[in-house]
């Protein structure tokens, strides 16, 4: 036997076996003795000392290892350094974090595989049972948790929620609250607060009462700005309540409290256009279909891309009905492998699917219209970036890119076209007020930019809505003046706008 790697017994793992559900309990003197021999007759084993050879004679399932426990720890014999000590606590949460950050089911601690592992680089490591590893999650949660709790009470500005519901496929509804802010060091960071189990009813009132529920748990009655949601009705109803709720800690009394997601208005918009040429685009989705049903046929549509020498640019993509991006993502493919589509239906005689010339060329007109909206969710969806600024210029875009299509001389361009522009003027018809203030702060912007796009858009309400936004921004300026501390003020108070003085404090930012 090898002094300085001894063989370990693997029966010494177990002191006692429990029948049923209870796991087998280790000793930590596994890794001091090895049981020399079969057991006895009379049910007794001779267990040796790996390093001085000294040996007792036990009834392990009786007399338990007390004695072979205190042997390891007196051993003359017993060298100090057999292997570096660790700190267990620091060890164990390492391993819950990991359990955490890789989705590791928490049976990954009992894995008898992943503790032979971790036992050989480490014999004094101690082992425990996925519901310590349970336990021990919840613990890391809630210190997390006070953690950013405090963080947030110390955030100099306010703190905008995004707030969301959807139903899993085994119909249970969720709800997921996160805090956008900008912290001390000016870096624009996203928490999610609560991702849980939302039960119906999911009307306004019962979303209201649990989003409350989740602000003053973190305390951020008195720091919210704006709550962000999609369209449906019951947001409608719930902004309406939490706003009453908050009324006096918010900004303006609440005029800028809620906004409406862009990204899903967006995507409202887009499918009604695309519901309207469903049918123009069935040829495209049909030959998707065709190449992506088998193996076979889709390794033979590869080397028809090979022998044309067309450059790989991602597979086929079939889309689907929730996501509009997807029609796009499918026509954007399908024209980049046009050629080698028409080769197929050369060399495979049963395909007779291939789209006529004047189909292809109304696929390109679509991808083509698609484009800024696949560009514009793209940008409003960042998370690394203030998106906040970029609103008010992308909803011009859109606007401006509907009305020079409205006329398009395709009949089915001109339907898409029509149809999304209903959905536009239903949303965004009027621009949210707090998201053009946005880009009036942007350096790049300013006012020229919006007087510039309200004149291209309306000439006749380019004055009223300028004056408008003018005022909606003194009267911003004036309640973060009125809530500044006493030192601010001082700070500010170069800043401040003499008496009289109305709107012309905006001159250094035109």
């Amino acid at each position: 036997m090898d002094e300085n790697n001894p063989v370990v017994d693997e029966s010494l793992m177990s002191t006692a076996e429990v029948k049923g559900k209870h796991k087998r309990r280790h000793s930590k003197c596994r890794n001091f003795f090895t049981i020399e021999g079969d057991r006895m007759p009379d049910g007794k084993f001779k267990c040796v000392c790996n390093y001085c050879n000294h040996f007792y004679i036990l009834d392990l399932h009786k007399s338990g290892t007390n004695t072979l426990l205190r042997h390891s720890k007196t051993c003359p014999k017993t060298p100090n350094n057999t292997c570096p000590k660790i700190d267990q606590l620091v060890f164990r949460e390492m391993i819950v974090v990991a359990i955490v950050e890789h989705d590791l089911p928490y049976a990954f601690v009992e894995y008898r595989r992943v503790r032979e592992a971790l036992h050989y680089a480490n014999p004094t490591i101690e082992f425990w049972c996925r519901n310590t590893a349970v336990s021990d999650v919840f613990k890391i949660f809630e210190r997390e948790k006070m953690k950013l709790r405090q963080v947030l009470s110390e955030v100099p500005g306010r703190i905008c929620l995004t707030t969301d519901l959807w139903r899993a496929i085994t119909i249970e509804g969720y709800l997921c609250l996160t805090a956008h802010y900008v912290d001390a060091e000016w870096n624009l960071r996203a928490k999610i607060l609560s991702f849980c189990a939302f039960p119906p009813p999911h009307s306004g009132p019962a979303i209201a009462m649990k989003l409350m529920e989740l602000i003053k748990e973190w305390g951020l009655q008195k720091k919210v700005f704006t709550v962000t949601v999609d369209n449906a009705s019951s947001n409608d109803n719930m902004q309406g309540v939490l706003k009453r709720q908050l009324r006096k800690d918010l900004v303006c009394s609440g005029d800028f409290f809620h906004i409406r997601c862009a990204a899903h208005i967006l995507n409202l918009i887009v499918q009604d256009g695309l519901s309207v040429i469903s049918d123009a685009l069935e040829k495209i989705r049909d030959i998707v279909k065709y190449v992506k049903v088998s193996e076979s046929r889709e390794l033979l549509f590869l080397g028809c891309v090979e022998t044309l020498g067309i450059v790989k640019k991602g597979g086929l993509v079939l889309d689907v009905t929730t996501r509009w991006n997807s029609t796009y993502l499918m026509l954007s493919r399908a024209l980049h492998y046009k050629e080698a589509f028409k080769n197929l239906a050369e060399i495979k005689a049963s395909y007779k699917g291939l789209p006529t010339e004047s189909e292809w060329l109304r696929a390109r007109l679509i991808c083509d219209l698609l484009q800024p909206f696949d560009e514009m969710t793209r940008l409003i969806s960042g998370s690394s970036y203030p998106t906040a600024n970029l609103y008010f210029m992308e909803v011009w875009k859109i606007q401006s890119w509907l009305g020079s299509n409205e006329f398009h001389e395709d009949t089915v361009i001109a339907d898409m076209v029509a149809s999304m522009r209903l959905k536009f003027v239903k949303y965004w018809e009027e621009y949210s007020d707090i998201l053009a203030i946005a880009a009036v702060l942007d350096p790049r912007l300013k006012f020229k930019v919006l007087e510039y796009c309200y004149h291209s858009s309306d000439p006749t309400t380019c004055k009223s809505r300028m004056d408008y936004i003018r005022k909606r921004m003194l009267k911003l300026y004036g309640d973060y003046k009125k809530n500044t501390s006493a030192h601010s003020s001082q700070e500010v108070e170069a800043y401040a706008l003499p008496a009289g003085y109305g709107v012309s404090y905006l001159k250094p930012i035109l």
